[in-house]
This record gives structure tokens, sequence and C-alpha cells, in this order.
């Protein structure tokens, strides 16, 4: 009886670890748990078949990309004859500064970062343990890194450059293995006066820009996608080997305009994974009714969950406060324990960390992001197989301790010690079977433990087993 009851509790454990990353019918008891999140998810959400299976092919296991913001903007650095570097993203800066389209233009003409090197690029994301890297392919200024027969205006006919380098990373990462996916900016453009601004606050940017617009003119969204949105996005699908495509800010996107582009992608790329903000920004509530057009939820810029969500997610981070490379103005990067404590949590809520970095205008990768990457990487080395293939922490709760990952088959739990305690000691408590052994990710020597009914207790060491995320492979 005692070897059929240890069986049962075991297939219970699996069970639950199995479902940990399929939408729940129930969201999980937590005391402490961020309203942002509250309103954006109702319960009953859940994800289509086939939006689960394209997932499944690979996005589940890799836990880990790279977000990467380069165009022209990454030359100016977050400032332009001295305005624009309030704006936290440097990104934005043909708005925060308010320059118009020629102004724009003069930089983009000259915007030549020569010692961009593709195979560098991706050998990098490779070691730090990238497994998926995404690159805007065209942001909000409209001005695109590839070579387009849409727009001219484009780094291979607007620049001295003269090399499409979505082209260029996209081969380069398939040849270190790596997914790679574009993010394209579908609705905005500064560079079209008929396409919407993110808020109705900047739309007076519209004649500052365009100083030329008549004043009777309407802005046509419709013509605007029709013209070049909905054509370049034909192109990359088209022309480019891609794994992933990043939509962003929806503004006055409906269903119609969000099937265009869906059907644009599925039609030539049926695999290829779409994010949530083709229509649902990163703070907006998520509607069913649109689940069928995407295959997984973006949450806002830079947040981390602080409990599991009902379907599968991925956050957009940053090593610093800004996307684009910034140094004018305010600016901060994480510490490399920050850095790998988001990461660590937003893989045990059950979601992929997209971390991005800011090239600088010269082509180069930013130094700073490239040894937070390589903190990460080093601790991935050890411990890598508590992050990937793993599924979100089967428990009800996130210990105050730190985190929990899941094998698939529900067998082991790794547990994330990211807050050393001063009792060298953590307890679990309902857990539905017992624990066989237990030891160290760090150097694979065995861990004290003892368990009484559903309650376990690990006896630590004085001093941690890693400077940032010591973790215990807890056997069932």
């Amino acid at each position: 009886m005692k070897y059929l009851l240890s069986t049962l509790l075991i297939v219970i454990l699996g069970s639950l670890a199995s479902q940990a990353d399929e939408a729940p019918k129930k969201a999980p008891k937590k005391p402490a748990r961020n309203a942002s999140f509250e309103y954006r998810f109702s319960d009953d959400l859940e994800q289509t078949a086939d939006s689960i299976e394209r997932q499944k092919k690979w996005f589940r296991d890799a836990k880990f990309g790279a977000f990467i913001h380069f165009g022209v903007y990454s030359a100016l650095e977050g400032e332009y004859e001295g305005r624009g570097s309030q704006h936290r993203y440097s990104e934005w800066i043909q708005v925060s500064a308010k320059m118009t389209a020629d102004e724009y233009h003069q930089v983009a003409a000259k915007f030549n970062p020569s010692e961009f090197d593709a195979d560098e690029w991706a050998k990098t994301f490779k070691d730090s343990g990238i497994r998926y890297v995404v690159i805007t392919s065209k942001h909000h200024d409209g001005f695109a890194l590839f070579k387009s027969m849409v727009s001219d205006y484009n780094i291979v006919d607007y620049t001295p450059f003269k090399r499409d380098i979505i082209k260029e990373l996209s081969e380069a990462c398939h040849r270190q293995g790596l997914k790679f996916g574009v993010y394209y900016s579908q609705a905005q453009d500064w560079d079209e006066p008929d396409a919407p601004f993110i808020a109705p606050r900047f739309d007076g940017l519209h004649k500052v820009i365009h100083p030329d617009l008549p004043d009777d003119f309407e802005p046509d969204m419709d013509r605007y996608i029709a013209k070049k949105g909905l054509p370049q996005v034909e192109e990359l699908v088209k022309n480019y080997d891609l794994d992933l495509i990043w939509f962003d800010t929806p503004r006055d996107m409906n269903l119609e305009r969000v099937k265009l582009y869906s059907d644009m992608v599925r039609k030539y790329r049926p695999d290829c994974l779409i994010n949530s903000r083709i229509i649902h920004s990163g703070k907006g509530k998520i509607e069913a009714s649109y689940l069928p057009y995407y295959d997984y939820v973006s949450i806002g810029d830079k947040e981390v969950p602080t409990r599991k969500l009902p379907l599968y997610f991925e956050s957009p981070d940053s090593v610093s406060s800004s996307f684009g490379y910034k140094t004018k103005g305010n600016c901060y990067y994480h510490t490399p324990e920050e850095m790998l404590h988001r990461f660590v949590h937003t893989v045990c809520a059950g979601g992929n960390a997209l971390i991005n970095n800011g090239p600088m205008g010269n082509g180069k990768l930013d130094p700073e992001a490239v040894r937070l990457y390589g903190a990460i990487g080093d601790w991935l080395e050890v411990n890598g197989e508590s992050i990937y293939g793993t599924v979100r922490n089967p428990l009800e709760q996130r210990p105050e301790w730190g985190d929990i990952s899941a094998s698939k088959d529900g067998k082991t739990l790794y547990l994330h010690i990211l807050h050393w305690p001063e009792s060298e000691a953590i307890s679990l408590s309902d857990l539905p079977s017992v624990a066989t052994s237990a030891s160290y990710l760090a150097n694979g020597e065995k861990a004290k433990f003892s368990q009484q009914e559903d309650s376990l207790k690990i006896t630590l060491p004085a001093k941690p087993l890693s400077e940032y995320d010591t973790v215990v492979k807890v056997n069932f």
C-alpha cells in the first residue's frame, strides 16, 4: 500500500508539472499579487491549439532571447542638438526632440554602422546562452534595416552602409543554431503622416514632424497600411527566414487590420510565431476574441510577473532603462544580480525573458550589455537545466527565498535560492510526493534534507554556492 501511495503521489506531481505551461481553469492563489496583471488576464483565457503547437516547436523550451533595438537613433544616443534626452527611451528621439522629417532624414543619410559584424553578434549571443534573437526591422521612425522595394527609406538605399542588416543577422543566427525574428512597428510610423501616434497627446506632432502638411490634412491609417505597413511585412515573411515576428504599439488596430497582418504572416510562414502586440498593448486587457490571431502574450516593457499567468508569455526586458543605446540624459543599467533575478522570476512564472540590448551607432554591441549577457551565460553554463525546457512553478506560491521551476515530467523541482536565509535553511510545504534526493547544481554535492508528510526542509551551508542564484535540484 505504501508503494502504491507513493506511486500515485508521483503521478499527481507529474500531472501538475505537465499542466504547468497550459492555460489553467483557475488562477493560483497568492497572497501578494501585482494589480497591474489582475485586470489584464481573465482566469478562463485559453490559447488556441495551433498556437500551443507553434510554441512547443521551440519557443517554450528556449526561455532566453536577445532583443535588439538598432537604427538611426542609435547614432544620436538619446539627444539631438541639446533636445530630447529627458525621454527614457533613446529610440523615441525623433518625437522627444521634436525633429522634423527633414532633420531626421539628414541623420539617416549619414548612418553608417561600419563596424557591424553579424557573426560576432550571433556568437556573443550564443555564448551567453541565448536561444533566439529579435531585432527591429522597422521601428516607429519608419526607417528599415532591410532592403525594401516598398520604400527607399532603408539602410541599403538611403545610407552609405549599403548592406542588409536583417539578412546578414538572420543568416548568422541560423548558422549558430539560434532562432531569428524581427520587430515591426505595424501601426506607428512617424515618417508616414497617415500613420497614428501611440497616444492622442502626440497627435499635434504630425505638423511638427511634417510641417509642410496642408492644414486640412486627414490621416488615413488604412492608406498607410496598404501603402507601406502590409507590403513591408510581406517582404519580411517572403524574403527572410523568420521564426517570429514581433509587432508593437497597436494604436487604432481593429480586427480587420489585425487579420490583414496575421493572415499575411500565416500565408507565407505558418509556423512563424506572432506576439500579442499586434492588437493588445503591453498593458492592455487581453481579449479572448483576438487569441486566434497571435501565439503568445508580450507583457509590458520591463515587467516581471509576480504570479503565474494563464497564458504563455514573454517579458520584453532590457539591460538598461532605455531600449536604444543611450548615453545622454538619465540612463541606468541593471546589475548582474538584478538582471539574473528578473530572468529567473520570469521563467519560473511560466514565460520567456527577451532581454534587450541597444548596439552603438558604429555597429558594435554595447560593452555593458555584453558583460551582463555574459554574467547570465556563465550562470547558465552551470545551472541551465533549471531553466531550459522547464515548466513554471507547479506549487501555489512563490517562496520568500526565491522561486521554483520544474522538469516537464514532474519528477524534479529546481529551487532557486535568490535570498540566502539567515536560518541557513529553506522549507516547502504542500508537496504532493516524497523527495528522494537533493543536490546543488553549482558543485553536484548532495544537500541535506528532511521531510515530514508534505513539508520539506533543506539545510543549507553557511554561504551561497553561487553569487546570484544557488539552485537545489530535488528529485521525487
